[in-house]
């Protein structure tokens, strides 16, 4: 299988040719297929079908936004169309794929109580204190996991307390940094990365080795730190980022506001929690009249009004 992938990502660096940024994606897109086919012993495309297609976006649900599952969907409709026009399969599984996936695009909104139980885990080791430094900044400044990761000394100002943030299509932004993340991070810079520093990297967050931490570190990371505090919810960082909006948004703070902090370049995308807030909203009303009783001894309803 490995083959085939590789010649479709030399087709589209070289014979028709997409950008480098575009490459990239479609090949850590198709490299998490394709890795999925075969744990499920699928070990030649011609034999891939529609569920199994499907299976594998299903099985993303919980880590990834919305977004990137139709982007990855993107990824293997074209990579399918390729191996058709190549004569390497006779049929195109991924031909009636809805590559816009229907589905409740409300964000699962993380109850305080869990955020609260994942920041209690203890800090006896270094590792303890970069995943609590990169906790605190997802959570308390919305970071997508590829601007944390990717965060460099010349866009931090903890001093001010700023990140600036160079976010989706070379868009920047400026973040505030809250009291609790300046005093994690400093602790971090401080006391934990000057250990590993010994190839003087420019990026913030590094580990043991001196290698910058990856998205996937952060995203196996949440879910170790959620299994060893018995957390039950489904936490990511994305879902941290979600909850950061909410919360701004559940203390009334302007919409365009958010939408600058989160670096939406489309309010539309940013209408979404409002969404979210009034489904909370509905839920709460619905608890408070279940817990009610508005009946008099009488059996009938009281009216003092």
């Amino acid at each position: 299988m490995n083959h085939k992938l590789d010649d479709y990502i030399h087709y589209i660096r070289y014979v028709e040719p997409k950008s480098h940024k575009t490459v990239d994606s479609y090949h850590n897109d198709l490299k998490q297929y394709s890795s999925y086919l075969q744990r499920c012993g699928i070990n030649d495309f011609k034999d891939v079908n529609l569920n199994d297609i499907n299976n594998f976006l299903k099985s993303l649900s919980d880590d990834y936004a919305l977004s990137s599952i139709q982007h990855k969907a993107v990824s293997i409709r074209q990579f399918h169309g390729y191996l058709l026009q190549m004569g390497h399969t006779k049929l195109d599984p991924s031909q009636y794929l809805n590559a816009k996936r229907k589905g409740s695009t409300l964000p699962k909104i993380v109850s305080q109580t869990a955020i609260q139980s994942l920041f209690k885990f203890p800090l006896e080791k270094d590792k303890d204190y970069l995943d609590q430094a990169i906790l605190s900044l997802l959570y308390h400044s919305g970071l997508r996991v590829s601007e944390l990761c990717s965060l460099t000394f010349t866009q931090v100002y903890l001093d001010e307390q700023w990140i600036r943030i160079l976010g989706k299509g070379g868009k920047e932004r400026m973040v505030p940094i809250s009291h609790q993340s300046k005093k994690d991070l400093e602790h971090y810079l401080r006391v934990i990365r000057p250990r590993w520093d010994v190839c003087h990297s420019d990026y913030i967050f590094i580990n043991a080795k001196c290698k910058s931490i990856s998205r996937q570190y952060v995203h196996t990371m949440i879910k170790y730190r959620c299994q060893i505090q018995g957390i039950k919810e489904n936490i990511s960082a994305h879902s941290l980022r979600h909850r950061f909006a909410t919360s701004f948004l559940e203390e009334g703070v302007d919409l365009r506001y958010i939408q600058e902090l989160l670096g939406h370049s489309d309010i539309a995308t940013t209408q979404i929690y409002t969404h979210v807030d009034t489904k909370t909203m509905r839920n709460e009303y619905d608890q408070f009249f279940s817990d009610l009783d508005l009946t008099n001894n009488d059996g009938g309803l009281e009216d003092n009004e």
